[in-house]
């Protein structure tokens, strides 16, 4: 760790970005519908599999009300933030960690916290399109 805090100082090496997403809205109207369907289905699952599987006893509307905002939380959260890591900074031949850097561990947790954020965001988007395609029609 130190060594990396000071071979920073000595040659820094590019870090990505956190930005903000923003949704352009250039698809057909056909594939926002598809996506729609298959958002809707996928955000539905966490709380099917808590009523047919989480508990012996029905009508635990806390649990589920917990699940549901947690899942409202991270597709927000996804929809929201986009990680963009530098990817010509990501330590040596692109798997081994640069002992001398630390900007490419700062990259490897923007390319890992992307990874994490990407389903969410896929959902939100087809949740998103699909709420405007229907308000708007």
């Amino acid at each position: 760790m130190l060594l990396e805090w000071l071979g920073e100082r000595i040659n820094p090496g590019h870090v990505g970005h956190l930005n903000i997403h923003e949704n352009d809205r250039t698809r057909s109207r056909f594939s926002i519908i598809v996506m729609g369907v298959v958002a809707v289905f996928v955000a539905a699952l966490p709380l099917y599999f808590f009523y047919c599987y989480g508990s012996s006893e029905r009508g635990l509307w806390a649990e589920e009300f917990f699940i549901f905002s947690i899942e409202i939380l991270y597709l927000g959260v996804a929809y929201v933030l986009k990680p963009e890591p530098d990817t010509r900074n990501m330590g040596w031949f692109g798997w081994l960690d640069n002992p001398f850097r630390i900007s490419d561990d700062y990259n490897r947790f923007l390319l890992f916290f992307s990874a994490v954020l990407l389903p969410g965001r896929l959902v939100s988007i087809g949740l998103i399109d699909l709420f405007y395609a229907i308000k708007w029609r």
